[in-house]
């Protein structure tokens, strides 16, 4: 079995607490990746080493959505297993997802113009760190 509850209630509620705040800062990011991933892919042309890709933004900004989706199915249904479960999972992404822009980051020459920059502090600085405290604040007792 993947989670094992042998916290105590008061826990529970913490870490409970703890993972929805987590992914509503992830819901936020996804979020706000999405728009302008859709909406305004010229973003990514023009601050980024990548240049244009308009199909794969739309490609990831459908990932994004279908991720955003699990989360708030999960935040509504109480479930403390499928929470932690995305908080690995999407703090996993955000340690894959920022070494890759601090990869572009550090091949712009340190631009601090790009988006690689902001990518790299928003990904891996407060979703990768975050959400590796709180699997290991909350893990399962054996």
């Amino acid at each position: 079995m993947f989670w094992r509850n042998t916290m105590t209630e008061n826990d529970n509620k913490k870490s409970m607490c703890s993972y929805k705040f987590y992914l509503l800062f992830i819901i936020f990011a996804c979020g706000g990746a999405c728009i302008w991933q859709l909406f305004i892919p010229q973003i990514g042309e023009q601050y980024s080493i990548w240049g244009s890709a308009v199909g794969w933004q739309r490609e990831i900004a459908l990932w994004n959505i279908a991720l955003i989706t699990a989360i708030m199915l999960s935040i509504k249904k109480k479930d403390i297993a499928a929470l932690r479960l995305l908080t690995i999972q999407t703090t996993t992404l955000c340690w894959l997802l920022g070494a890759n822009h601090l990869v572009a980051f550090v091949n712009s020459n340190f631009s601090f113009g790009s988006i690689h920059f902001l990518g790299f502090l928003e990904v891996m600085l407060c979703g990768g760190i975050w959400g590796t405290i709180l699997i290991f604040k909350y893990r399962p007792q054996k």
